[in-house]
């Protein structure tokens, strides 16, 4: 029986022994697999940074898989056109620029000598993409319609369009530049006084959508049954539900194309990378994986055999800034913009800094060239409303077209966000709701953009419950005031997104990214 006993002892010990060996041998294998991984990140040891406009993000999957294939680690930034050359002017480590279009950065002085080489990758022509039963009706045709055309029409209030944001986007900042250089008769060769402000009016008088992106404008007209066409890239709108009946609109005159010219940076210290990377996304293989994921044009063509002219570009920098100027300050339908703002306890400190230093860049623009055009605007109403566990008083102001008058006008407005200070709790819902109704009225006129901004940094405790705004804004009905809500601090994202999912609005995340930055992408949408 000892012996026995003896005989198992033993034969427990070489188990565990065994295992020992079995979990060391598993360990090491992970190690091995983790040692692995880790040489296989570390031969990428190679970073090649690439700032991009934000239409790119749907190629950003094939051409970093590409990167992998040769050790390199390509990491995508992605801006707009105006925020590129701020960026740019300022101290950075960019290998590579990658826009829409090259044009107006290659106009910056401060910018032409760090372009170094530049390759057209793809096309996309910036188009009208009109409904249907709106083609019939106006009786109009690709390729036989003109732009003086659908001004007639706009000014007839026969045609209601969307576009985004010049100042943000490079939909709207080439089709503005384009449009105002055609009107005006003067092609390239337009200087400041010849522009045609008049009819710019006119033309986007009938304007009634913007946004930020490209992307989130189709979204928004998809949503919308109520505007006629939408100005954007061909390769959007042919990638929008078939059931919205779109034709697609190319003006007789012409129209400015994408050809998303990659740009090598003259301090890149990857630059051998450069000409591999522009020959694979050259090549035919790779062309006609992007015609088929975006919809865009290969260099080659599409086969469609269609003759698309091309629309001036003004050669000047400073014709460019002052039409783009003038669209925020005089051509496009005025802004009226509720900014909601909570003062609560928790905002003590240095989100309460952070919210007044971005409100007051706002009133007195930060010195960037994205800044100035992100800053409020002549015509503009502006009313601000603080609130902790209720709604404060709210305070109006507007801007008129007398620079002096506004210089009053932005003191006032700056001085009440120096005197806001934090304390009690936090009502984000019935802040919001006691502006909507004054909000919506102003919307129903169509004579001005309508939005509210609420910025918050924590959950509503007090006041009017998520469940009973739900109910407010069902009996509110049509139209709805977009509320652009700020995730800021301890916001709860699930009541922010609710909040702008109800009001059609969207939701902006600054707990990430500078608040100031965010505000910024925000003023694109109203």
């Amino acid at each position: 029986m000892l012996q026995s006993m003896q005989s198992m002892q033993t034969l427990l010990r070489y188990v565990a022994i065994a295992s020992m060996v079995l979990a060391l041998g598993a360990c090491d294998k992970k190690d091995s697999a983790d040692a692995s991984a880790s040489a296989n990140a570390s031969s990428a040891s190679v970073t090649y940074k690439i700032l991009a406009g934000s239409e790119l993000k749907d190629v950003q999957n094939m051409v970093q898989e590409y990167g992998r294939t040769q050790n390199v680690n390509i990491v995508f930034d992605y801006t707009g056109t105006l925020d590129a050359v701020d960026r740019l002017k300022g101290a950075n480590d960019y290998d590579a620029v990658w826009l829409s279009n090259g044009k107006y950065l290659q106009m910056q002085p401060q910018l032409k000598t760090q372009i170094k080489a530049s390759e057209k990758i793809m096309y996309s022509p910036v188009v009208l993409g009109v409904k249907s039963s709106t083609m019939q009706k106006l009786g109009w045709q690709s390729g036989k319609t003109g732009w003086t055309d659908i001004l007639k029409a706009a000014k007839a209030g026969q045609f209601h369009f969307a576009m985004t944001n010049p100042a943000g986007s490079n939909t709207g900042f080439v089709a503005l530049v384009g449009i105002a250089a055609e009107l005006s008769g003067k092609g390239d060769a337009l200087e400041e006084k010849d522009i045609p402000v008049d009819k710019l009016k006119e033309f986007f008088s009938a304007q009634t959508m913007t946004a930020g992106s490209s992307g989130a404008l189709a979204e928004m007209f998809a949503a919308n049954p109520r505007v006629d066409g939408i100005i954007n890239y061909e390769s959007v709108i042919r990638s929008m539900p078939a059931a919205i009946g779109l034709d697609i609109l190319v003006p007789k005159e012409g129209v400015i194309t994408a050809d998303y010219p990659l740009m090598q940076l003259a301090q890149s210290k990857q630059a051998a990378f450069y000409p591999k990377l522009v020959a694979w996304l050259r090549q035919d293989a790779t062309q006609k994986q992007i015609a088929t994921t975006t919809n865009r044009t290969p260099l080659a063509g599409n086969g469609r055999n269609e003759v698309i002219n091309e629309l001036p570009f003004p050669a000047s920098n400073i014709v460019v800034d002052a039409i783009l100027q003038g669209f925020l300050d005089s051509y496009s339908r005025p802004a009226s913009s509720y900014f909601v703002l909570d003062v609560s306890g928790s905002m003590a400190g240095p989100r309460l800094d952070g919210l007044k230093d971005t409100m007051l860049s706002l009133a007195n623009g930060d010195g960037s060239t994205g800044g100035r055009f992100a800053s409020l605007r002549a015509r503009e109403q502006i009313h601000v409303l603080a609130f902790s566990n209720e709604p404060k008083e709210i305070r109006d102001y507007e801007l008129t077209t007398d620079r002096e008058k506004n210089l009053t006008v932005l003191s006032s407005l700056s001085s009440q966000i120096n005197n806001l200070k934090a304390g009690g709790g936090t009502a984000i819902f019935s802040s919001i709701a006691s502006q909507y109704k004054r909000a919506q009225a102003e919307l129903r006129q169509e004579e001005r953009s309508v939005s509210i901004v609420l910025l918050t940094d924590g959950e509503n405790t007090d006041g009017m419950r998520l469940e009973e705004f739900r109910d407010f804004i069902a009996k509110m009905g049509s139209p709805k005031v977009p509320v652009f809500a700020i995730i800021y601090g301890d916001a709860k994202p699930s009541e922010m997104t609710e909040l702008a999912t109800l009001t059609g609005g969207r939701v902006f995340d600054a707990r990430k990214v500078k608040l100031s930055q965010v505000m910024r992408d925000i003023r694109n949408y109203q």
